[in-house]
This record gives structure tokens, C-alpha cells and sequence, in this order.
């Protein structure tokens, strides 16, 4: 049950890293075929998802770590 934390974190990630790829690809065979400059709003789709891939690990790690378990940082100034 350990394995199902990480593995769903994995395959959020994965797979909307590979749902990003896709779209980039795709836009970038649009403008080719059409001669044109790639769209704002793809652009922005991409800012924003890196971000919220970004998020997930972040969320994951802080979620993961060993102060979330009750046992401090060990460090006698935080307050933690």
C-alpha cells in the first residue's frame, strides 16, 4: 500500500507530461503546415500546466517528508 502514493503521483505527472508533449507537437505541425506563428493560448496552456506538474511533485515531497510524520526537523531554532 506504500507503492500506491508514488505511483499515482508518477502517473499523473507522466502522463500529463505526455498530454504537454502532444499538444506541443501537434501546434507545432499546425503552424508549419499553415505558415504561422504558434497561438498565445497554447503558450499559456503550457506555462500554466509546467506549474501545476511542478505542483504535484511539490505537493508529493512536502507530503512525503519526514517532518509530516511527527518527527521534526531535528533542528533546535525551528518551530517546526
Amino acid at each position: 500500500m506504500e507503492i500506491m502514493k508514488p505511483l499515482t503521483v508518477m502517473i499523473l505527472a507522466t502522463g500529463l507530461m505526455g498530454l504537454l508533449g502532444l499538444i506541443v507537437v501537434d501546434e507545432f505541425m499546425m503552424a508549419n503546415a499553415h505558415g504561422g506563428a504558434l497561438d498565445a493560448n497554447v503558450i499559456e496552456l503550457l506555462q500554466m500546466a509546467i506549474t501545476g506538474i511542478v505542483g504535484i511533485v511539490a505537493g508529493y515531497l512536502s507530503g512525503s517528508s519526514s517532518s509530516s510524520k511527527g518527527k521534526g526537523c531535528n533542528n533546535p531554532d525551528c518551530k517546526c
